[in-house]
């Protein structure tokens, strides 16, 4: 027994260390099973297929008769794994038609040409993690949510699941379940595509890959110090011969080298990163996921900078696209146009809820814009909608955008833009407002109308205007609607004088900056004292009184920084500081009725009163000149004041720092006795609109209630319910005459009127309703950067060959994204 005991330990030389801590024997005879029989007094027969090899007396691997691959073999571990290794084993003949019914272990080969060697490195590593994964494959894999993920392991255990389809690495331990993987392959962009475009067909060996596809699909254990760390397992493939038979072919783990895996800086094993599986290869099907998230950005970018679709077809933009990621896709300026027209349509549901759910009214303003450059041949309406929100902020959004006007004899718009064509039945105000107003559930909301003079002087406006008073549409019988545009009507009011403003003092003017000009030291102190100024210079499209008006602030700033230079004649300063006087008043005022941040509707009566004040004192200036240029302003500006007092003092009512009593102040200091006229339209307006808030009929009340009643008693209880309906009129009517008789409020700086309704919701509980939405009308259709331009709002001019639709996308979708 020693001599053969000897023999064997000699033909491993390099595992017997005599004076070492290992010491391995080996038994290939009948002498040595006698001794291994004998400390196991239950061998089990699957022995005859082993030989058992010892590590410190203890069996430690079983080496197989036929193929020679060691299995691990402690006492813990049982024999079952070598009963399960007999039935695939490569070097048994007999088990061949068994291996190719099995479908549970997925082994890799590496070269299915060249047997196993005995001192092949997979052998002599201690693979106690191997006989765990194969212990564990019959009972974990057989859900068939693995035919479709490879199972990932760290140090012998089932910590992931790579996904066959798009590479993306999911936790599987034996603790977290497989409903996870199965909803994976629900939304998988790798597997969609062939869920979606391929027919399902059962998997024949004809149709198996080649062995070059199968390998690179392979992923193998790695070694790190003798043990593995990662082993992943593809499914177990078919291989179809030459001749057309199938036969399975077994192949031993692939590994891999141990730099792919680098241990952790801290000295910690992967099995105390687990949790953080970072798949070091391309995630493709992440990338072609997320292309539709870098889509949505570019779209948002083209809407934001007004680009042309066109941009994302450009080889500089195509190949910049590329460096950044070269899994994203090329795009076409179709499918980016879609991208903008989606998003458009997405958050205009959302704004759409907003507004129906909403209890509040909207005031709506409507604005020509025209294409960017040269003489406009078209017109566009753009409606907007003001109202104050659930949390008490203004709100201002585009709602609707279409077509207002056409020129019909423009033939190179007709050819260039034929798929820009509207239709006359969807053109027009009364078509477009119309049309937004059924579009967004506003028939029974509107409270306010402002527009422009071109619509609001359009027949059509009035015809719509009339429509909906049919229809009992507007509030207070339509007074609030068709407000003139205030802006609009100081830009007509000063363009009443523009000759003589020009004759008066325009070429003097023109002289004093020519002079100024005349030499660089000239210019520069010039400059210095613009700079001086906290006036913001004009666009170059401004507005000629915004031009002009800047040019006779630089001029008085000049004259008061050096007030020994000779500028003008005393007579020719004074008409100048005069009409600089007025224009700034202009320019103040709308700058603050068409500000972005969208104000609050208190404060125009007082803006419009600047605008009274500031032209009745140069009236009476004793200039002669201009007194008949102011009177002149005068008029056309009395023809707003005039449409308009009702509408700006309502707002002011409902300012808890001057109610009532300050519109009386003003108008019996102006109009004297003919104020009460005006005093007592406000009055009666006020009311009106605070009883048709609480009209019960909007409301659960007596006579409804006893409806219910019988017929025979309904005539005795007539006059029971007059006398509540008259009860609760009175009882809501106090509520308005409390809020008038109870004491102003102390004028502060940093008083917020939004703020003071919501925390007085509860003891004016109507009036706060009617604050809610009266405060929200605007008195400019426009904001102050095209107020002040000559051209007022514009789009870009390669819009105009787009559609209507895909416009009114473009522009709705950039407002409110700003």
């Amino acid at each position: 027994m020693e001599h053969a005991m000897m023999q064997q330990v000699v033909e491993y030389p390099e595992e017997h260390e005599v004076g070492g801590a290992m010491k391995v024997e080996v038994a290939y005879d009948g002498v040595h099973h006698s001794a291994f029989r004998y400390k196991h007094k239950k061998r089990s027969k699957v022995w005859e297929e082993y030989k058992p090899i010892f590590l410190n007396g203890k069996v430690q691997f079983a080496e197989c008769l036929y193929c020679h691959n060691r299995l691990s073999c402690k006492d813990s571990n049982g024999t079952s794994h070598l009963w399960r290794h007999q039935k695939i084993c490569p070097g048994k003949p007999e088990s061949a038609e068994r291996r190719q019914k099995d479908s549970y272990f997925p082994y890799v080969s590496v070269n299915e040409h060249s047997p196993v060697s005995p001192i092949d490195p997979v052998n002599v590593i201690i693979s106690e993690t191997l006989d765990d994964i194969g212990s564990v494959i019959p009972s974990r894999f057989k859900s068939k949510v693995w035919k479709e993920f490879t199972p990932v392991y760290v140090e012998g255990k089932l910590q992931a699941a790579d996904c066959i389809h798009c590479q993306k690495r999911l936790s599987a331990n034996k603790f977290g379940g497989r409903s996870h993987l199965s909803r994976h392959l629900l939304t998988c962009p790798g597997r969609r595509g062939i869920v979606h475009n391929q027919p399902k067909i059962p998997f024949h060996p004809s149709s198996a890959p080649t062995l070059k596809s199968r390998v690179h699909d392979e992923l193998s254990p790695a070694l790190t110090n003798g043990k593995v760390q990662i082993a992943e397992y593809s499914s177990k493939l078919l291989r179809t011969s030459s001749s057309g038979e199938t036969t399975p072919i077994i192949r031993p783990i692939q590994m891999v080298p141990t730099h792919q895996f680098p241990p952790a800086s801290d000295g910690t094993c992967l099995k105390k990163q687990k949790t953080s599986f970072v798949n070091t290869s391309a995630d493709m099907g992440a990338r072609k996921f997320g292309q539709e998230t870098s889509y949505q950005e570019l779209a948002k970018m083209i809407i934001l900078h007004a680009h042309p679709f066109s941009i994302v077809e450009h080889e500089e933009m195509r190949r910049f696209i590329k460096n950044l990621n070269p899994m994203v896709d090329a795009i076409s300026h179709n499918d980016m146009e879609e991208h903008c027209t989606a998003l458009f349509q997405k958050e205009k549901v959302n704004l759409k809820d907003i507004i129906t759910l909403s209890s509040r009214r909207v005031s709506l303003s409507a604005s020509i814009w025209t294409p960017d450059g040269s003489e406009p041949t078209v017109n566009y309406l753009c409606l907007t909608a003001h109202f104050i929100g659930d949390d008490w902020k203004v709100q201002r959004i585009i709602i609707k955008f279409g077509m207002f006007w056409s020129s019909p004899t423009n033939l190179e718009r007709i050819i260039h833009c034929s798929g820009a064509s509207v239709p006359d039945s969807e053109s027009g105000s009364y078509n477009v407002m119309w049309d937004a107003i059924r579009d967004w559930n506003l028939d029974h909301k509107i409270l306010s109308f402002t527009s422009v003079g071109d619509v609001r002087n359009s027949p059509n406006t009035l015809k719509l205007k009339e429509m909906l008073i049919e229809k009992k549409c507007l509030s207070i019988r339509g007074r609030l609607y068709n407000i003139a545009c205030l802006d609009d009507v100081l830009n007509s009011v000063v363009s009443q004088g523009q000759a003589d403003i020009l004759r008066l003092v325009g070429d003097a003017a023109m002289e004093f900056f020519v002079a100024r000009a005349s030499s660089p030291s000239a210019q520069q102190q010039l400059l210095e004292v613009i700079s001086q100024m906290s006036l913001k210079c004009p666009q170059e499209d401004a507005k000629w009184w915004h031009k002009f008006y800047f040019r006779l602030e630089v001029l008085l700033q000049f004259k008061k920084s050096f007030p020994s230079e000779n500028l003008l004649n005393p007579e020719d300063m004074n008409v100048a500081e005069s009409i600089c006087k007025i224009l700034r008043t202009f320019y103040r005022v709308i700058e603050v009725i068409s500000c972005p941040s969208s104000v609050t509707a208190n404060i125009y009566f007082n803006e419009v009163w600047k605008v009274r004040t500031v032209l009745q004192e140069e009236a009476s200036n004793g200039l002669g000149e201009i007194s008949r240029l102011v009177m002149e302003m005068q008029e056309a500006f009395h023809g707003y004041w005039q449409d308009s007092y009702l509408w700006l003092s309502i707002p002011v009512v409902l300012d808890p720092r001057f109610k009532i009593s300050f519109i009386e102040f003003r108008l019996k200091r102006a109009f004297g006795t003919n104020s009460e006229s005006y005093l007592s339209e406000i009055r009666e307006t006020v009311r009106e609109l605070f009883n048709e808030y609480c009209n019960p009929t909007d409301r659960p009340s007596a006579a409804s209630n006893s409806a219910a009643l019988d017929a025979d008693d309904n005539d005795l209880l007539d006059d029971w319910d007059q006398h509540l309906n008259e009860q609760a009129s009175c009882q809501i009517s106090t509520e308005l005459d409390d809020y008038l008789e109870d004491g102003l409020v102390p004028r502060k700086d940093d008083f917020d009127i939004l703020n003071w309704w919501m925390n007085h919701t509860t003891k004016y509980p109507t009036l706060a309703a009617i604050a809610q939405d009266i405060l929200a009308m605007p008195a400019s259709a426009v904001q102050s950067e095209a107020a002040f331009s000559s051209s007022g709002p514009v789009i870009p001019k390669h819009y105009s060959t787009l559609s209507i639709k895909t416009i009114e996308a473009l522009v709705c979708a950039r407002d409110w994204m700003k």
